[in-house]
């Protein structure tokens, strides 16, 4: 009987000890930098926001929205001045959260909202390129920002790309200005090839070049089909191939962008991930190709930066 009693009041027990330390259970919530990016969840901004409106030494009144804003920023520098901790930058950080916890331990929260951020976050637009850069980890993030006005002013003579190793991102110049800015992929510095057994550096080399070439479909003479007697037995990397003698028919690489005669250039790829780990191409997500190959020519500048 006794267990029973005590199974019964454990539960009781953690679910006021969550109740009382909420914000401390709960991920930061930030701007967020080029390296770190605060989740900014729904609910966990959602009940800061009450915290702040029932804090009686505090005189704000916010939206209960759940959306992390310049508005909800300020009323946590304003927090954290009023209580005196040590960050006053806004961030919503470990003694911060130690400090709301203190003040709402007589708050009942709503229950939390199943909510998709990432989708939220995925489909957001931003005004301008500098409110993108300051809102999104750009090393991290697939968001994608487009200026539709200057996407429009392209005419393959007054374009630049260029492609920033550090961040795995491709941008589109128009007259100077930034009109595309998207994840790609470039080359590994230790790639594993299959044939030698061994790791090479296969990076994509830093410089200042121009567009060579420009096929809308190209074939591979790394990556297809293996086809026997008329028949496919094999679809990947032929280095790794080992069966018996057969036809190779290179994948076919659209948008394809020739930057070096050794090979490297831009393409599509549904591949595209937030690292290198290509061959030394730039792997591009295919839309983002589509519209980089419609508005370049023979001859345009691409710079590859770190």
């Amino acid at each position: 009987m006794y267990f029973f009693k005590l199974f019964l009041i454990l539960p009781m027990l953690c679910s006021l000890a969550n109740a009382k330390n909420y914000f401390k259970l709960h991920d930061d919530m930030c701007d967020g930098t080029r390296i770190y990016q605060c989740k900014n969840d729904f609910n966990s901004v959602r009940n800061l926001q009450i915290a702040l409106n029932r804090d009686k030494n505090m005189h704000v009144s916010l939206r209960e929205d759940g959306k992390w804003g310049q508005k909800t920023k300020d009323a946590v520098i304003a927090f954290q001045k009023k209580y005196k901790l040590s960050h006053t930058d806004g961030w919503v950080g470990k003694e911060t959260k130690t400090k709301l916890d203190c003040i709402s331990k007589k708050i009942k929260f709503p229950k939390d909202k199943k909510v998709k951020n990432i989708s939220i976050l995925k489909h957001q637009n931003y005004a301008t390129y500098t409110d993108f850069r300051k809102h999104v980890n750009l090393r991290k993030s697939y968001q994608v920002f487009k200026n539709h006005t200057l996407l429009c002013k392209a005419n393959a003579k007054n374009t630049h790309v260029k492609i920033d190793v550090s961040e795995q991102r491709i941008k589109l110049l128009v007259n100077g200005k930034i009109a595309l800015d998207a994840p790609c992929t470039t080359g590994a510095k230790h790639k594993f090839e299959p044939n030698t057994k061994t790791y090479r550096d296969k990076h994509t080399p830093l410089g200042t070049y121009r567009i060579m070439e420009k096929v809308a479909a190209k074939k591979s003479t790394i990556f297809g089909e293996m086809y026997r007697n008329g028949k496919k037995i094999y679809h990947g990397d032929r280095r790794k191939y080992k069966g018996p003698k057969a036809k190779y028919v290179g994948h076919v690489m659209h948008h394809w962008m020739r930057l070096t005669s050794g090979g490297i250039g831009l393409h599509a790829s549904k591949y595209v991930k937030r690292y290198p780990g290509s061959n030394g191409c730039v792997r591009l997500q295919p839309k983002i190709a589509r519209i980089i190959f419609s508005k370049v020519k023979k001859g345009t500048k691409v710079s590859i930066v770190n």
